[in-house]
Formats: C-alpha cells, structure tokens, sequence
C-alpha cells in the first residue's frame, strides 16, 4: 500500500505541474520597416500650369522689341549676377526641346546662360539677337532664366 500511495501522490504531483503550465504565448517578432527612398541629386519640377495651353499659346512668335541695349547684361555676364532680376542680352547659337523643356544656347558649351521654358516653344531664334528677362538662377552649375511668360522674350533693339 505504501507503493501505491507513493505513486498516486506522483501522479498528483505530475498532474498539478502539468495543469499548472499554459501553452507559452508565440513570441512577437519584429516588423520591417522599409528605409525612405534616396535621390542622389536634386531634381527640377516645373511649376503646374492652371489649364493646359493650346497649341498655338505653345508655339509663339517673338513680341515686338522693347528694351534698350543699355538695360540688359551680355550672356556672358549672367554668372556674375545670380539671384538678380534683369535682362540678359546676346545672339543665339541654338534651341532644343527635350522632352517638356525648350531651351535657348548662347554658345556651344555647357555651361554657359542659357534660358529655359516648360511651358513655350519659339521658332527658329539661331543667329538672332535675344533678350531674355528675369531671375537669373543657378542650375547644375550654369545661370539661367526659366521663361514663364512669353513677355520675357524679346528681340534685341539695336
């Protein structure tokens, strides 16, 4: 009889520890979050037109001359005058459209003044005398005017 209490109080012992013992709860793990994109240069976004110009508002023809020499820089001064709101003066060696931007090249390189529209294209300005107005600002090294109006685009008075 002592054997058979010793094992009934075994297996209460073992039934008690058994009961006593809840499943463990799973172990959160921890949740990844994704790093923030980089964008290794600053980019240009130009600003939204209101309504989507016409063809014809995006093809224009030089406004009529009127400005004087005496007002506006030459191209090849517009570096010294970044953040100023002027005129810059000088004949045009090329224009090119890529993609959503036209611009106007005073000289073949690359870093030179040159002005820039998102929003019109001119006609063939190559060998014409042009005054171009506005900010002048600096972009990837280079001043430049961006053309948000028409206006700012004028024939040189000679």
């Amino acid at each position: 009889m002592k054997r058979s209490a010793a094992f009934a109080l075994l297996a209460a012992l073992v039934l008690s520890a058994v009961e006593g013992c809840a499943t463990p709860a799973p172990a959160s793990l921890p949740t990844y979050t994704p790093l923030p994109t980089y964008t290794p240069y600053p980019t240009y976004t130009p600003p939204r037109a209101t309504s989507a110009p016409t063809a014809a508002a995006k093809t224009t023809r030089l406004p009529a001359p009127a400005a004087s020499a005496a007002q506006c820089l030459a191209w090849k001064d517009a570096a010294a005058h970044l953040g100023e709101t002027t005129c810059v003066r000088g004949t045009v060696y090329s224009t090119n459209k890529s993609g959503g931007a036209f611009f106007i090249d005073f000289d073949n390189t690359r870093a030179s003044f040159y002005g820039v529209s998102f929003k019109y294209t001119f006609g063939d300005l190559r060998g014409k005398c042009v005054e171009i107005s506005g900010k002048i600002s600096p972009y990837n090294g280079r001043p430049q005017i961006i053309i948000d109006n028409k206006e700012q685009v004028k024939e040189c008075v000679e």
